[in-house]
C-alpha cells in the first residue's frame, strides 16, 4: 500500500545516545514527523516488518523516538483475516495491541492502517499469519448496502475493536481498495463504519489516487488519468458528511510527472484543509516494493521536504515511509532531522553518513562507504570492506535498538558489500575460453543469489516462491545481463557449464539454474 526531525546535531551523550527530540517546528520545521511501517511485503527477518516480533517493534519505536520521530503508522494487514475472524487470527491481532501499547509508552503516537473494501479469500487460512501475502489473495467488496457489503463492515468493525487502542484509523483512498466507479458515498460509509465500531476514533483518509479509479487492475497507464479531480470529488464529499474527529493524510510522490505528483496536496490546499492535515512524502524514503538494498535517496528526501516547507507552520505534520527499515537507516536519519531542521537539509551526505555512523558508535566511519556501496565502481570499492565492517561492535542505544540487534545488522551490511564486490568483480572480467566464461558468469550470478538468500524478497508472490531475477535490483540485475552477454559469445555450452556451477549452491537443479541464466539473455541469443 502506498501508503512514509529533529534540531540541527545536538551533543551526543556518553553513550553516543541521542538525547530526547525536542517538540520540534521552532526552526521552521514540522512538529509532527511521523514514518509509517510498511506490513505487506514478505522476506525473512529482519527485513520484512512482517517478521517482526514484539521485541522487534519496540526497538523500532524505540530508534524512531531516538532519531527524532514523534509518530508512528503500523499496517498489521488485518486485511488477510478472511471472514469470518477465526480463533487464531483474532489472536494475531489481539498481540498488536501490545505493540501499539509499546509504541506509546516510547511516547510516540501510533496510527493503524486497515485498507477499505479488500480482503483475503479463504485459501490463506491454512497460512501463518506472516507468510500471508495480500496481493495474491485480494478480493474486492462493494460497500453498497447489500449483505455482502453488511457482512464485510461487520467483520471490519470485529477487527478495530480488538485494535482500539491505536490513536487513530488510517484508510486510504485506493491502492489497495476502491474500484472503477466506485462512488465515494462508498468511501465515507467505511469511514463512518470505524467510527461506529470505536466510538471517539479519530479517522484519517489517505488521499492518494482519488477514490473509484481502478488501483487493482489499471496497470502501467494507470497514473495517466488525472488524479486531482476524484480527490477533490472525495475532499467535498468529507467536508460535508464526515462527523467526528478526524484529519487527513494527503499523499505525494517524490516528485512531480511520476504517480500522483502533489495533486492531492494540492486539492486539500485549495480546499483549505492543510491546516488539517499531515503531509506524506510518499517513497522518498524508500520506493514500495522494492527488493532489500542500502540505496541512498537523499535527494529524493531534500526535494519533498524542501518543497512542502512552505506548510510547515501550517500543516500538522509530514511523514514518510519505508518497507525495509534496517536497509535505509540513513535515510530515516536525514529525513527526520531535515523534518525538524530544514539547515540539515543543506548537509553533504558524507557528513550526514558520518554523522549516523558516529552516533551507531562507528568512529572511524566504517559503514559511510559500505552504505554506498551500491553506488560505488569496483575502484572506489576497498577490497576488505566487509571484513570490517563484520568486525565493528556498534554499542550506543540507537545501535542497540536496531531490529535484529547491531550484531546481525553489520552482518546484513557485511553481505551487502561481499555481494556488491563480487559482482563487479565479475563484471570486470574478460574471459577468452568458454570455462572462464562461465566460471565468471556463476561468480556474478552467485553474487546475486547469495544476497537474496539473506533477505528472499519474493515481491507479489508468497513465502517460498523460488528466486526470480525480479527479487533483485534491476540495476545490479543489468550489471549481470551485460556479463552475461560478453561470457556467452566466448564459446558453445558457456551457459549450461555455468548453471552446473551455481546449482550445487542449492538454488535450484542445473536445468532451472540454465533456465535462469538464460533469462538474462537477449531473446535472440536463446
Amino acid at each position: 500500500m502506498r501508503g512514509l526531525c529533529f534540531l540541527a546535531l545536538l551533543a551526543l551523550t556518553s553513550t553516543g545516545a541521542m538525547p530526547a527530540a525536542p517538540a520540534g517546528g521552532e526552526k521552521g520545521g514540522f512538529a509532527r514527523r511521523g514514518l509509517y511501517l510498511h506490513g505487506c511485503w514478505v522476506m525473512q527477518h529482519p527485513f520484512s516488518v512482517r517478521s517482526w516480533e514484539r521485541q522487534d517493534f519496540a526497538q523500532m519505536f524505540r530508534l524512531l523516538r531516538l532519531l527524532g520521530y514523534t509518530n508512528v503508522m503500523i499496517w498489521p494487514t488485518p486485511e488477510t483475516a478472511p471472514m469470518p475472524l477465526s480463533p487464531e487470527d483474532t489472536k494475531v491481532l489481539l498481540g498488536y495491541r501490545d505493540v501499539i501499547a509499546d509504541a506509546k509508552a516510547e511516547g510516540l503516537e501510533c496510527w493503524l492502517v486497515y485498507c477499505p473494501n479488500v480482503i483475503s479469500n479463504q485459501q490463506v487460512r491454512s497460512l501463518p499469519w506472516k507468510d500471508r501475502s495480500l496481493y495474491a489473495t485480494t478480493e474486492v467488496i462493494k460497500v453498497d448496502g447489500g449483505p455482502a457489503a453488511k457482512a464485510y463492515l461487520e467483520h471490519r468493525q470485529r477487527v478495530l475493536r480488538l485494535l482500539d487502542n491505536a490513536d487513530a484509523d488510517v484508510v486510504i483512498d485506493g491502492d489497495p481498495g476502491g474500484y472503477p466507479g466506485a462512488p465515494v458515498d462508498e468511501y465515507l460509509r467505511i469511514l463512518q463504519s470505524d467510527q461506529q465500531a470505536v466510538p471517539g476514533l479519530r479517522v484519517i483518509p489517505w488521499l492518494w489516487n482519488g477514490w473509484g479509479r481502478d488501483t487493482m487492475g489499471g496497470g502501467k497507464d494507470f497514473w495517466s488519468a488525472p488524479v486531482g479531480p476524484p480527490v477533490h470529488a472525495s475532499l467535498e464529499v468529507l467536508q460535508a458528511h464526515l462527523q467526528g474527529d478526524w484529519e487527513l493524510l494527503p499523499g505525494r510522490s517524490h516528485e512531480e510527472g511520476w504517480a500522483n505528483g502533489r495533486a492531492a496536496v494540492a486539492e486539500t490546499a485549495k480546499a483549505g484543509l492543510i491546516g488539517r492535515s499531515t503531509i506524506m512524502c510518499y517513497e522518498a524514503i524508500e520506493f514500495e516494493p522494492t527488493p532489500p538494498a542500502s540505496v541512498l535517496q537523499f535527494d529524493l528526501i531534500r526535494r519533498a521536504l524542501q518543497q512542502e516547507g512552505e506548510y510547515a507552520g501550517v500543516a500538522r505534520g509530514v511523514f514518510g515511509n519505508c518497507q525495509n527499515a534496517i536497509m535505509v537507516l540513513p535515510n530515516l536519519y536525514y529525513f527526520a532531522r531535515g523534518a525538524a531542521d530544514p539547515r540539515y537539509l543543506d548537509k553533504p551526505e558524507g557528513e550526514v553518513l558520518a554523522d549516523l555512523a558516529h552516533e551507531l558508535g562507528d568512529r572511524d566511519g566504517v559503514l559511510v562507504p559500505a552504505w554506498s556501496c551500491l553506488k560505488l565502481s569496483l575502484a572506489e570499492l576497498p577490497a576488505g570492506l566487509a571484513a570490517k565492517v563484520r568486525a565493528l561492535k556498534l554499542d550506543t542505544e540507537l545501535a542497540n535498538n536496531i531490529p535484529g540487534g547491531p550484531g546481525r545488522y553489520v552482518e546484513i551490511i557485511a553481505r551487502q558489500v561481499e555481494s556488491r564486490r563480487q559482482l563487479l568483480e565479475a563484471a570486470a572480467e574478460r574471459p577468452v575460453t568458454a570455462a572462464a566464461a562461465a566460471a565468471s558468469l556463476a561468480k556474478g550470478a552467485m553474487s546475486l543469489i547469495r544476497w537474496w538468500q539473506v533477505h528472499r524478497y519474493v515481491a507479489m508472490g508468497r513465502a517460498g516462491d523460488a528466486f526470480q531475477w525480479s527479487f533483485i535490483r534491476p540495476d545490479q540485475v543489468e550489471i549481470l545481463r551485460e556479463h552475461a552477454a560478453r561470457c556467452a559469445a566466448a564459446g558453445n555450452g558457456v551457459i549450461a557449464q555455468a548453471a552446473r556451477l551455481v546449482s550445487p549452491e542449492g538454488v535450484a537443479t542445473s536445468r532451472e539454474a540454465e533456465a535462469l541464466l538464460r533469462q538474462l539473455l537477449p531473446a535472440h541469443a536463446n
